[in-house]
């Protein structure tokens, strides 16, 4: 049957996200097919589905809006439309209505859809907010420089300055060949640029020196000396103090300053929830399955699958993989474990 055909080709074909979830619901629906009964998985009316049933034993599903909330997980509504988006892409554009599953069916996707959503619930509760949000900045400048074009052009006249201003001072002798230090200089380009990115729209400006240890301001907050301070000391090794530098340079480290706490505000307002979720769920992850005790029979039980799954030639040696196999099978045995927390109702 047409609906059937889908549900197999499209969820069994591996298209959810977590290997537990996909093959229950794939030993789901493949019951369905083993079984040569003539009952549907729904009745699709108007539909031409080449089956000869009888009508008694048929439910006509009820499709409802949209905007309807169909189950509510932990506590959390979720609203139809994004189950049938969800469904929509993980049966590979063949189904939209999540009213089509069966009870059994529903659940499955729905804790496939939601596991993302509640892992990030807990890291969020473990992870502490400065934590968090020093993890965005650190996803967000990986992925903004590697948004940026930095080009042997503009390295070589870089290095070509560098070799002119030594040459000023007659200090030519110290800078080594462009060979040695290119990729320096291409990370020094990225800093810059994001740099002037983070700081195009931002207002920094020098204080006078003044009995309340303000030594300027980042869009109208506070520096004190207190801050910067410690990176003067870090960046002379200890050889001079905020009052021994000269205006360019306090400037400098004021800049520095700005493009850490302004690149933490951007990161959070660029970045997707998706990838917030992501980064934190992944770290949290990381931490947990670490604690997750994994015997020999498992990872023995696991190389077996690996090996039947395995494509490519003779497959990598058991000893090779060890690791890796570990972390999957902690990882699997973890999951479960919260997916045993989530308390699913249909409505």
């Amino acid at each position: 049957m047409v609906i059937r055909k889908i549900l197999t080709a499209s969820l069994i074909s591996g298209m959810l996200f977590s290997p537990l979830v996909a093959d229950r619901l794939k030993n789901s629906l493949s019951n369905v097919l083993k079984h040569k009964d003539t009952t549907p998985l729904v009745d699709l009316s108007g539909l031409d589905i080449n089956a000869k049933t009888n009508s008694t034993q048929y439910m006509k599903p009820v499709t409802r809006s949209s905007n309807a909330i169909v189950a509510n997980v932990n506590g959390k509504d979720i609203v139809k439309s994004k189950l049938d988006k969800f469904l929509y892409k993980v049966s590979n554009k063949k189904i939209k209505d999540f009213d089509l599953l069966q009870p059994k069916q529903q659940i499955m996707l729905i804790k496939q859809y939601y596991l993302p959503h509640y892992i990030a619930s807990l890291a969020i509760q473990d992870i502490p907010k400065d934590q968090r949000y020093e993890l965005y900045r650190s996803i967000w400048m990986r992925k903004k420089t590697s948004q940026i074009n930095i080009s042997e052009e503009d390295m070589q006249k870089t290095y070509q300055t560098m070799l002119e201003n030594a040459q000023l001072n007659h200090q030519e002798q110290l800078i080594p060949p462009y060979d040695n230090i290119k990729d320096k200089i291409k990370i020094q380009l990225l800093d810059d640029a994001i740099k002037k990115y983070v700081l195009k729209d931002a207002t920094i400006e020098l204080s006078e020196p003044n009995p309340m240890g303000i030594v300027g301001s980042i869009n109208g907050e506070f520096v004190s000396l207190s801050e910067v301070e410690p990176i003067v000391k870090q960046i002379t090794r200890g050889q001079a103090s905020w009052n021994m530098l000269n205006p360019i340079d306090k400037r400098r480290i004021l800049e520095m300053i700005a493009t850490k706490k302004l690149s933490v505000s951007i990161a959070v307002d660029e970045l997707s929830l998706e990838e917030k979720y992501n980064a934190i769920s992944n770290i949290w992850l990381q931490k947990k399955i670490r604690d997750i005790s994994v015997s020999d029979d498992e990872l023995v039980s696991a190389y077996k699958e690996f090996k039947k799954r395995y494509k490519q030639g003779n497959p990598p040696s058991f000893e090779d993989i060890k690791q890796n196999l570990k972390l999957e099978v902690a990882r699997d045995k973890y999951i479960k474990q919260i997916m045993k927390n989530m308390k699913i109702k249909l409505k």
